[in-house]
């Protein structure tokens, strides 16, 4: 089992129903088709998730002889 503090990213349904409230989509329009649409839209998305992770590791800390 995978503790809460080991954890990253994490994007549950809720997080997609509450993103469809924003569109104006009822919670009704999130099927699990849609759901797996969705999930792999984010995955696409996130093909270069360890560029982001070595731009926000910069941003975070100061580390001698690397640029921000």
């Amino acid at each position: 089992m995978i503790r809460a503090s080991e954890v990253v990213f994490l994007l549950q349904r809720q997080d997609v129903i509450a993103c469809a409230r924003e569109l104006g989509i009822p919670e009704e329009a999130i099927t699990d088709d849609v759901l797996h649409q969705v999930k792999k839209g984010v995955e696409f998305g996130l093909e270069c998730w360890t560029d982001v992770v070595k731009e926000a590791l910069k941003e975070a800390i100061v580390i001698p002889g690397i640029k921000k």
